[in-house]
């Protein structure tokens, strides 16, 4: 299998020079829809940016265990992560939010700008996916390795991304119970 990709390079004081990620999307067939808007580093920041894309806002997790095996969950925006129930479906042990550095240096990307299309940059695998199950079957949208953007491609074809990147696709219910 061909990489999909060249490693982005760390600017200083600057965001970093990442591949063209749409290039590489339609070289593989994978059609998307399109939005620029302000810079959103947070689900707060992103509260009166209005996205007009077909569907379900994404926000991703980046985590680890004290063993130091890492995942990145990808769900609905607006909902509460259930940390206990993703630890368990990753067969891990108690989960803990990872530092910026630690995104960099699995990921290549800052914070704000994660999205699952970064699985491109893991090419030890190091880093196990796991996604919303409720995302089956529709649209999601997600950053293109830059927070100033937001695309909108089918779960189906961000699945086959992620496997031709090499990675395993896992789905669960990651939520945390709305009586808690």
């Amino acid at each position: 299998m061909s990489k999909l990709y060249a490693l982005p390079v760390r600017m200083t004081d600057s965001e970093p020079e990442q591949p063209d990620i749409l290039h590489i999307l339609s070289s593989l067939g994978i059609s998307y829809e399109m939005q620029e808007h302000r810079a959103i580093f947070s689900e707060k920041d992103g509260a009166g940016v209005e996205i007009t894309l077909p569907g379900t806002e994404v926000k991703n997790l980046f985590v680890r265990d004290k063993g130091g095996r890492y995942a990145l969950v990808s769900m609905a925006l607006h909902r509460r992560a259930d940390l206990g129930k993703i630890a368990r479906r990753l067969g891990t042990g108690r989960l803990s939010f990872c530092s910026a550095d630690e995104l960099w240096q699995l990921l290549h990307i800052t914070p704000g700008s994660v999205s699952p299309l970064c699985v491109m940059f893991d090419t030890d695998c190091r880093v196990r996916l796991l996604f919303d199950k409720n995302l089956e079957g529709g649209r999601v949208i997600v950053h293109p390795l830059r927070n100033t953007a937001s695309i909108s491609i089918s779960f189906d074809d961000l699945k086959r991304f992620v496997r031709r990147c090499g990675h395993e696709v896992l789905t669960a219910d990651v939520y945390r119970d709305e009586a808690d």
